[in-house]
């Protein structure tokens, strides 16, 4: 007895390719790289704008007196300070002032606030992702991490005491203080949300000049 050879038959499975569905899709990723790298090249000429305009001021203070210098007044978007943060690789220039138009270009500091230096709460905030990303890599910090800022105060050295997440209508920008505070602000979450993660940082020295 011959045996009958056995012959499986797989049911064929036709897949359709929502065509304009994956070009629509690559439209909008496309849309979004280049919105991202488009706006950190706006931040990036901008901060070498600051940058000059900084080393200038620099320039100025120096011939200063220590009065002099604690009362220099700042218009929005005038840079105010130079943030230093080596545990994150952060070196870039804050202007004065939070607005939309002055984050775009740099950290902001917020009016109201003490100049970084300055006895009291030095307040500053940025975008984590988008028109420079300067506070991407904030949620890395760690108490103990050091911040330095150059301002016509001169140079102050702050170490991180609290690295934590508040929700936006619970946090503190009380700006009195009888120490050095620096605050650094974001959002928590890289793409937004109502929560913030907040830095606080306290010098132990006076700034040197």
């Amino acid at each position: 007895m011959s045996a009958t050879p056995l012959t499986l038959s797989m049911p064929a499975r036709s897949r359709s390719l929502n065509v304009p569905g994956l070009i629509v899709g690559g439209v909008i990723l496309a849309a979004l790289v280049l919105g991202y790298v488009g706006t950190n090249v706006y931040a990036s000429l901008g901060q070498r704008d600051l940058d000059r305009k900084m080393d200038a001021a620099v320039s100025s203070w120096a011939s200063l007196d220590p009065l002099a210098r604690s009362s220099v007044a700042y218009g929005t978007g005038d840079p105010i300070a130079r943030l230093i943060v080596p545990a994150i690789g952060l070196d870039v220039v804050v202007a004065e002032g939070a607005t939309p138009a002055v984050m775009r270009r740099a950290p902001g500091h917020l009016p109201g606030s003490v100049t970084p230096g300055a006895e009291g709460v030095a307040i500053v905030t940025a975008n984590r992702l988008g028109f420079g990303s300067f506070f991407s890599r904030l949620g890395n910090l760690a108490e103990g991490d050091q911040i330095v800022t150059q301002s016509a105060l001169g140079r102050t050295t702050y170490t991180v005491i609290e690295v934590r997440a508040v929700s936006a209508d619970r946090l503190d920008l009380t700006a009195d203080s009888t120490q050095r505070v620096l605050v650094l602000f974001g959002s928590a979450r890289m793409w937004g949300g109502p929560d913030r993660l907040v830095i606080r940082a306290v010098a132990q020295e006076t700034p040197r000049i």
